[in-house]
């Protein structure tokens, strides 16, 4: 227990090395968690809601209840994800009002650019110049077809954890807000970037 505790909150006993280590790995498996959510939501979604809402986008046909799906399993994901970074990767006690308004407000960014844009664009690439349908089966397991749009879905998902990594560390959790891990807020002057000190000082 105490190892699987370690892991989750670190220890004054890690070195500078094993904390960042242990830090990067638990933002990925926070990151694979909020990833299921994610993809869970979508798959949930396209499952049970079978309308469509076809538009024509500079001549190319969509489907509108594609990007009403990404809308719904973003929100459920953002939250997933702001609660397990606050405490299992970056330990903070600062304002949850103020890191989740910064954290909703970087996970906009990435959602209009890699969750909506980039995964428009690679449907775009997968029909228009490949002329694979969404819809083409993958492969299937039991009487489930694991389509195209899953596998992009997937691929996106992978891109979204990377850039929201890089934003969370720059811009959402404070360094002053970080906790050494005698439970007292770090020294705001201490080091160069985010990293939580191996030992209270």
């Amino acid at each position: 227990m105490g190892a699987i505790k370690t892991v989750l909150y670190g220890g004054e006993h890690l070195s500078e090395k094993q904390e960042k280590f242990r830090k990067i790995f638990m933002y990925l498996v926070c990151g694979a968690f909020t990833t299921v959510v994610n993809n869970a939501a979508f798959l949930i979604f396209d499952l049970v809601v079978k309308q469509k809402a076809n538009v024509s986008i500079f001549g190319y046909e969509f489907d509108m209840m594609v990007l009403l799906n990404q809308v719904i399993a973003w929100t459920l994901a953002v939250l997933a994800a702001y609660i397990t970074n606050r405490i299992f990767v970056f330990r903070s006690s600062g304002s949850v009002v103020r890191e989740l308004l910064s954290f909703a407000a970087a996970r906009v960014v990435s959602f209009l650019i890699l969750e909506l844009g980039v995964f428009a664009i690679m449907i775009a690439i997968c029909e228009g110049l490949f002329g694979i349908p969404q819809e083409q089966p993958v492969f299937t397991i039991g009487s489930f077809n694991f389509t195209y749009l899953y596998l992009l879905k997937v691929l996106n998902s992978i891109l979204v954890i990377i850039a929201n990594y890089i934003m969370s560390k720059l811009f959402v959790f404070k360094k002053e807000d970080l906790k050494s891990y005698d439970g007292q807020k770090t020294d705001g002057e201490q080091g160069s970037d985010t990293e939580v000190p191996d030992r209270s000082e």
